[in-house]
């Protein structure tokens, strides 16, 4: 297998590939940000001094900087995306019905209608601030 077969046949992993990436960098930027700010904490407390507030709540909410409101998350959006998905898959297997392969086309349509109805679940369910 050469190089040129190995990227036809495998070329979708980069997606993944890419959003584990993305993942592990943003786990080591907020990993890194956590500990700058405990070395700043400890800083002030090795001079004496009182840390200020802000450095305290961002010690307590590393994903938050000062003055930023926490970000509001939707499940209303995911049940969009997963009924969009949904339609898509089954429109794509009734138009390949007849071939033998079509199965997959069915199998993804029904898990992305299944997370669609999970996901209006949890929007109709949860608590709002």
């Amino acid at each position: 297998m050469n190089l040129e077969e190995l990227f036809r046949d495998f070329w979708w992993l980069l997606f993944p590939i890419f959003g584990m990436s993305m993942g592990l960098w943003g786990m080591s930027s907020s990993e890194r940000r956590s500990r700058d700010v405990m070395n700043l904490i400890k800083s002030y407390v090795d001079q004496g001094k009182e840390p200020p507030p802000e450095l305290l709540r961002m010690a307590q909410n590393d994903w938050q900087a000062p003055g930023q409101a926490a970000p509001q998350q939707s499940n209303g959006w995911n049940f969009f995306v997963f009924a969009a998905l949904s339609a898509g898959f089954t429109v794509g297997w009734w138009y390949i019905r007849a071939e033998s392969w079509s199965f997959a086309f069915l199998i993804v349509a029904v898990t992305m209608g299944i997370l669609a109805i999970g996901a209006l679940i949890l929007t109709l369910t949860s608590r709002r601030p």
